[in-house]
């Protein structure tokens, strides 16, 4: 004999569906149904297949022991549809006296099985659970049967899952009438006391509410100690605080070490003299009292902290506790820090900027007025030498315009992410050999004596010539600043088969340890001791640092003080299939770029 959980009205021909069936002994067996129509009679055929190791009995062995033991209602019901597949009779017991037998109720949906369940808090946990696929418990819920009254219980749904998939949902319910009525026994005593004794309200009112304070700090996220009045030991802490304590005082791993003790063996991250002013202005003014922005060492880690004391009264008005919160503003105090030292940086670079484009301007300025006065007394014939100095000294400076100019835009974008590459494959041995050999006059003015060496003769990588020739120019152009007559600039090609080195080694003045981490930081210059009559605003090596980063490189720099320094630029060996030539790889010793380039280096 077959018992099933199927409506066929609902079902078409030709379609395969899902389902369970109920032996004679109401074993939940799941099988594939197919329907079908007899060509002969019309009638409709229904094929059943058994799914393989389907048998609720064989899947749920787990649980088969909770079933025998007929201690807590035991129920499991098929997802997602919630017909009852299995239960014992504690459950069968819980439902109405039409369902208490499992030849009336295995096969059933859950509100047949358990009238009034439709729109019970029951019903939306229950619908939680297939949402979630997470247990959920439902304390103390209140069923009224029709023969034994209302009665209480303890009930959890569980999800069981199959191969990954939420199969089934295993009930479980607990009575605890007794317990539920004994509760609200005292409550109602209690309410009479109450009642009779406005002191004692007041006295479980304030243990109520100390009760919920202790339960509410312990689910703080932020360190918090309680401390007794008046002789000030800890009652407790959370465990947060403990986190921290352990910190300071890894012997202190549990709150019981903790307790009853002063706040003196804690007094390394609160100090003494500001801890002491604090708690003495609560207990005096029984007010709220801070300490903002306290620095700490921590380990070796820099923390910033607001402490507050907060007082906790009594209905007299007297101090009961103290309550300590520590709040890490770290990040906040770091990022303000951080912002006030870029607002500087940036407020130093105008400062700087704004002489820089000062001195050319004023220089181009005074020789716009000289040719005025050379023009209005007819002596230009006269003045035709100094007129033709004058006139190199206008390109000059307007050179150092368009270099400044040129790197403030290029660095803004770069920032915005506008500022692109156009690659190429280029022997970049010959390349930089090419833009040695373009200085060697301006070096030889200079009294210096530039040497370029290589390892290999050819190295052909993807790069931007036109971005890395400002690149080798620009460090060159340091090189220069910062050396005098007599000294040496070795320029140098390493191949290192993964990547290419570029090196540029002078003998000067060198960089000071302290300046190494922020040479290459936008709007940070050297101090003007260093400049050695030279000129710039600070954020070359930054543009430098940028453009090797889009190329896929670095860039480090070793000095000494005295020494000299070593800039060293480290290119990928890759190359590109489709290049983009605009730039002209011939290098001239005349070409714009190296004007303007060298503009600020002048004796």
């Amino acid at each position: 004999m077959l018992k099933f959980n199927l409506h066929f009205s609902q079902y078409t021909l030709n379609n395969n569906y899902s389902g369970y069936i109920f032996t004679k002994s109401l074993n939940a067996v799941e099988v594939d149904i197919a329907i079908s129509e007899d060509s002969e009679t019309n009638d409709k055929l229904y094929t059943f297949v058994e799914k393989p190791n389907s048998r609720l009995n064989d899947k749920l062995i787990f649980i088969e022991q909770m079933f025998i033991d007929n201690i807590s209602g035991i129920a499991v019901y098929s997802v997602p549809d919630l017909i009852l597949l299995r239960a014992n009779q504690k459950y069968l017991n819980f439902t109405y006296s039409n369902y208490n037998k499992e030849e009336n109720s295995i096969g059933k949906p859950i509100n047949e099985v358990i009238t009034g369940f439709s729109g019970t808090p029951a019903e939306i946990i229950c619908n939680s659970v297939l949402i979630s696929q997470k247990a959920s418990y439902i304390k103390e819920f209140e069923f009224d049967n029709i023969t034994k009254g209302k009665t209480y219980w303890d009930s959890t749904q569980t999800p069981i899952f199959d191969n990954g998939k939420m199969k089934y949902i295993l009930h479980t319910a607990v009575e605890v009438t007794n317990n539920v009525l004994k509760n609200q026994n005292i409550e109602r005593q209690n309410e009479i006391i109450k009642h009779q004794n406005d002191s004692h309200i007041h006295e479980q009112a304030i243990k109520r509410r100390f009760e919920i304070l202790r339960r509410v700090i312990n689910t703080f996220d932020l360190p918090v100690v309680r401390l007794s009045c008046p002789d000030l030991k800890i009652i407790s802490i959370n465990k947060k605080a403990l986190n921290v304590i352990k910190l300071i005082k890894p012997g202190f791993t549990t709150n019981t070490n903790i307790k009853n003790h002063t706040m003196k063996f804690l007094l390394g991250l609160l100090r003494t003299t500001e801890y002491d002013q604090s708690i003495s202005g609560v207990l005096k003014e029984k007010k709220t009292k801070y300490l903002n922005k306290q620095h700490y060492i921590i380990n070796g880690n820099e923390l910033y902290f607001n402490i507050i004391f907060e007082p906790v009264l009594e209905v007299n008005g007297e101090i009961q506790e103290i309550l300590i919160l520590v709040i890490d503003v770290t990040p906040e105090i770091k990022s303000n820090l951080d912002m006030k030292q870029a607002l500087k940086s940036q407020g130093e670079f105008l400062v700087n900027i704004s002489h820089e484009l000062k001195t050319p301007l004023n220089v181009i300025f005074a020789t716009a007025q000289l040719f005025n006065v050379y023009c209005k007394s007819g002596s230009l014939d006269e003045n035709k030498e100094s007129i033709i100095k004058y006139i190199d000294s206008i390109k000059q400076n307007s050179y150092r315009l368009s270099k400044m100019i040129n790197n403030i835009v290029d660095l803004s974008k770069i920032e915005a992410g506008y500022f692109k590459l156009n690659l190429s494959n280029n022997n970049i041995v010959k390349f930089v050999e090419d833009i040695v050999m373009s200085v060697t006059n301006f070096t030889d003015s200079k009294g210096l004596n530039i040497i370029f060496d290589t390892n290999t003769e050819e190295k052909i990588i993807a790069c931007d010539p036109e971005k890395i020739e400002r690149v080798v120019l620009n460090l060159i152009s340091n090189a220069i600043k910062f050396s005098d007559a007599g000294n040496e600039i070795l320029v140098s090609v390493t191949d290192k088969n993964e990547f290419v080195e570029i090196s540029v080694i002078d003998n000067g003045i060198g960089i000071e340890k302290r300046y190494l981490d922020m040479i290459f930081d936008r709007f940070k210059q050297i101090d003007k001791s260093l400049s050695r009559n030279s000129e710039g605003t600070g954020i070359g090596l930054s543009l430098v640092k940028s453009i090797v980063e889009l190329h896929g490189g670095t860039i480090t720099v070793e000095s000494e003080y005295g020494m000299g320094s070593k800039f060293t630029v480290s290119l990928p060996s890759g190359k590109v299939t489709k290049e983009n030539r605009i730039y002209n790889n011939e290098v001239r010793g005349k070409d714009q770029s190296i004007q303007v380039e060298l503009s600020d280096v002048y004796s």
